[in-house]
């Protein structure tokens, strides 16, 4: 896999809309599970550690893991292209997602951030793309939340200080510190890719949706990696990572981004916690 520190490929699909896609979805196979509880397999390299470190309960289980500041931790889902069988292909709906622990009164400094990208291929098993969530922990008196101890979320193809920004249009602010879900999910959108970026609380509760991409389906392949292309945090606790080929129908997008997930109804929660189903290797 070629890693640049930096994601600024300039290669950046349009963002669709900056709106909720309500989805229906349906069950299938988990093609990767890695929750750490025996081993962290599949995974390049974070740290196993019991539930309970640095005061973080597990998310599921007895175990999670951390990924260090600057670590560029990262996963293969499996394998890339294991949404199509394990070889390049034309594409097939998945799900990506992963739990990161968000904390907020980890007495982080003002702009301190993460980016995690979920990244797909070309047909041909090239790389095509990454959708990036763009996180930073602030304390400042700009931007959602303003005035209090939060993180600012947005989503992107980019990552990295010289190339994205957490306070972007469309960002929401989380105030409790918990875990949280990032799911995206990657559809057929009338020709089109699609992506849905989402983030859940504990609860399943959607907290927001963003919906990207733009590239021609015939352009588009199977997944690539998820990767910590930017930490800036001493850790971050993660657990319960996952790749299925269980997709959604997506319907018209309907309601503005600015709200925090009023009318989804929880589509999304379908996805939750499973703890090493299947962890294959990298």
């Amino acid at each position: 896999m070629s890693k640049a520190r930096k994601i600024g490929l300039s290669l950046a699909a349009p963002v669709l809309a900056i709106a909720f896609a309500l989805s229906t979805p349906t069950f299938a196979a988990t093609l990767f599970s890695q929750g750490f509880e025996t081993d962290v397999s599949g995974w390049i390299t974070p740290t196993r550690v019991s539930s309970g470190t640095n005061g973080i309960t597990s998310a599921a289980g007895s175990f999670h893991a951390e990924t260090a500041q600057d670590a560029g931790d990262f996963t293969r889902w499996g394998g890339y292209n294991s949404s199509t069988g394990g070889s390049p292909g034309a594409f097939q709906p998945y799900t990506t997602a992963i739990d990161i622990f968000l904390n907020v009164s980890g007495s982080a400094a003002n702009d301190t951030r993460f980016d995690f990208t979920s990244a797909i291929n070309g047909p041909t098993g090239n790389f095509l793309r990454d959708f990036v969530f763009n996180a930073g922990f602030y304390n400042d008196n700009t931007g959602p939340g303003a005035g209090t101890d939060r993180f600012i979320i947005s989503a992107g193809n980019n990552a990295g200080r010289a190339n994205s920004f957490p306070k972007n249009t469309g960002a929401v602010a989380i105030e409790n510190s918990g875990w949280y879900t990032f799911q995206e999910a990657f559809f057929n959108n009338s020709g089109q890719l699609g992506v849905n970026m989402s983030i859940l609380d504990s609860t399943n509760a959607v907290i927001a949706t963003w919906l990207l991409g733009g590239d021609p389906i015939s352009n588009v392949g199977g997944n690539r990696y998820g990767w910590f292309a930017t930490n800036e945090f001493s850790f971050l606790a993660i657990d319960n990572t996952t790749l299925t080929d269980a997709s959604a129908t997506p319907l018209p997008a309907a309601l503005p981004l600015f709200g925090t997930g009023l009318g989804v109804m929880g589509l999304l929660g379908w996805r939750r916690k499973r703890k090493n189903v299947a962890a294959l290797a990298v």
